[in-house]
């Protein structure tokens, strides 16, 4: 590699690194720190808040929660809340 290609890769791995702290810091700011996106086995998009342990389930379409969950512990079963 000449340096050229070798200054040329350095600044698109650096543009990278910040490219990925700017959308963690744009998350972080609409209060979307800590959510976990998953999917269920019947393709249902669903959402953990680690911060507080409520799970979001969304319908095919992700236009209607289907379900809001509480978890107390670990181990246990998800507690049922009222969808707001």
């Amino acid at each position: 590699m000449n340096k050229t290609t070798t200054c040329l890769s350095i600044v698109i791995l650096a543009l990278c690194f910040v490219l990925g702290a700017t959308m963690q810091g744009k998350a972080q700011t609409k209060g979307f720190a800590g959510v976990l996106p998953f999917i269920t086995g019947n393709n249902r998009m669903g959402f953990f808040d680690q911060n507080n342990g409520k799970v979001y389930l969304y319908d095919d379409n992700f236009s209607l929660c289907t379900f809001v969950g509480q978890i107390q512990e670990l181990g246990q079963p998800i507690l049922t809340l009222p969808k707001s």
